[in-house]
């Protein structure tokens, strides 16, 4: 038998040792490395967390709503909630270290959505990309701030645009909106930014931005006036509409101008007020240095007649109205309307002109001491308007007039179809005064007063007429003895005598047929008596 170990010797086993790291153990340590640069490359780039308020979410969504500027990102919306009053939304904006140096109480913030309005039709990248938070800076520097009111609308004028921003003062503001254009010489050149009444209610503070290089045309005699709407003006020739733009008719408009006398003044300067006036005819009267003023009374209607109506001098404008109401006298207890208006030579004289001086100081003297009036006069049938014009007061010697203040009193007298509506009117109330129907009542009487004395001469006369045939014979009959007489008597047929008694029974019996004749026609038209006789056709 043979033994197993002789035959047969067991192998013995070599460990070989290995280093204490295995290249298994790079993986980890790899991913580990990846996920703490990651995490240090994107908490280097967070910046901080800033609070917006709006007054909608609309469009708004949370990780997903980007803040941009200038289209590069600068933050993402972190949540949206309300409120704890719940009338605003609270919206929550992790920005990027980059946008840092732009959160200062300079920056505004506000939502990018489409907007149509009636100037442009803005935000179309939206329709597609989503709503997105806009943030303008503002000017560099100013204080840090996290907290921001977000605007409502967006700003009218970005604050890297250059320009400058300049305040108007009105009355009223019309059909003026926030973004209505600002136009010089018809070419727009800004737009309002907003407005206010601010502390005095009887204003209207605007605020209005020129984009540069326009802004170096406004100076401090510079003028601004509305030009919202269509202007319809009735001149010489004809009817005259005048628009702006389409976009001033449906969003308001503003328009400036200097006169040439002062373009080469220096720039007015950031922020500095001006007055807007109602239209161009306003602006053009604030352009006369010189505002001589007058007032005259109406007793008539002056409807039709404004303020900013022209005043009138053969056809000329010489000045402007300035106001328009009732007065009562007190002591007469009478109503008039009083009409003040204001007249300026430089319409009359250009003050650059030689010798104006005197010539301006002539006309001050002739509207003060003349014979001047002032009287109503229609500028158009179609609409109805009415003008002031000076003329010569016939009959009235020149002389100093009446002053009211400071205002000379110039005489009103109606003209044109007022004087003739007025004269027509007086007549009516004279012709109205007569009295027709006691005079018809009269009249009537009369003729039955004089009917019935025709019938009791009818009656009385009737008689008489009958014997007047019998006495005629009978002065026939007498004269025919009286020749019988004569030639009895040896008066001869061809004695003087007997010829001129032959001519005396002639004219005698000429005047018997005349009465004859006449007691015919009486005895047939008794009324003649009374009336006359009537020539019948053919009659001399």
């Amino acid at each position: 038998m043979v033994s197993a170990t002789s035959s047969h010797a067991v192998p013995e086993a070599h460990v070989q040792r290995h280093g204490l790291l295995s290249w298994v153990w790079l993986i980890p340590v790899v991913a580990a490395g990846l996920v703490a640069y990651l995490a240090y490359t994107t908490y280097s780039h967070h910046g901080p967390v800033v609070t917006l308020t709006f007054e909608t979410a609309e469009g708004l969504q949370a990780n997903q709503t980007q803040v941009k500027h200038r289209a590069v990102p600068l933050g993402t919306v972190d949540d949206i909630g309300l409120s704890k009053d719940l009338r605003h939304v609270i919206v929550h904006v992790r920005m990027n270290s980059s946008a840092e140096p732009m959160l200062t109480d300079h920056a505004r913030f506000w939502v990018v959505r489409p907007r149509l309005t009636a100037r442009s039709f803005t935000g179309l990248e939206t329709l597609v990309s989503g709503a997105f938070i806009e943030v303008d800076p503002g000017p560099l520097g100013g204080k840090k701030q996290l907290e921001f009111e977000g605007l409502a609308e967006p700003p009218g004028r970005q604050s890297d645009e250059p320009g400058q921003v300049f305040a108007l003062t009105a009355s009223r503001l019309g059909s003026l909106s926030v973004g209505a254009p600002v136009y010089n010489r018809d070419v727009e050149v800004g737009e309002l930014l907003s407005y206010d009444l601010a502390s005095d209610p009887e204003k209207v503070h605007l605020r209005v931005f020129v984009r540069a290089p326009f802004d170096r045309l406004v100076h401090d005699q510079t003028r601004f006036w509305n030009v919202s709407g269509v202007s319809v003006v009735m001149g010489p020739e004809g009817l005259h509409a005048e628009l702006e733009s389409l976009q001033s008719v449906l969003n308001g408009g503003i328009a400036f101008e200097t006169s040439p006398a002062n373009e080469k003044d220096p720039p007015a300067k950031e922020n500095a007020t001006f007055v807007l006036y109602r239209d161009k005819g306003g602006a053009d009267n604030a352009a006369y240095r010189e505002n001589l003023a007058y007032v005259t009374y109406f007793d008539s209607s002056i409807q039709g007649l404004g303020r900013g109506a022209p005043v009138l001098l053969y056809g000329v404008q010489v000045g402007s109205v300035t106001d328009v109401r009732l007065a009562f006298d007190a002591e007469t207890r009478r109503a008039r309307a009083r009409v003040a208006f204001c007249l300026q030579p430089e319409r009359v004289v250009d003050p650059k002109e030689p010798g104006s001086a005197a010539v301006a100081d002539g006309l001050r003297r002739a509207f003060g001491e003349s014979s001047l009036s002032a009287q109503l006069e229609s500028s158009s049938l179609l609409t109805g308007t009415k003008d002031v014009a000076l003329t010569e007061a016939p009959g009235r010697p020149a002389g100093e007039l009446p002053r009211e203040g400071d205002a000379i009193v110039v005489p009103g007298q109606g003209a044109g179809m007022e004087a003739i509506t007025a004269s027509l009117s007086d007549a009516a109330t004279k012709v109205d005064r007569i009295p027709f129907e006691q005079i018809g009542q009269n009249m009537n009487s009369a003729l039955e007063r004089i009917q019935h004395l025709a019938t009791q001469i009818d009656v009385n006369a009737t008689p008489a007429l009958q014997q007047l045939p019998p006495i005629l014979d009978g002065v026939s009959k007498a004269v025919a003895n009286a020749n019988g007489a004569l030639g009895a008597g040896g008066y001869g047929k061809n004695s003087e005598f007997e010829h001129g008694m032959k001519r005396v029974m002639d004219q005698v019996g000429d005047a018997a047929r005349s009465l004859r004749a006449l007691a015919d026609y009486l005895d047939r038209h008794p009324e003649a008596l009374l009336r006359g006789r009537a020539v019948s056709a053919g009659e001399p």
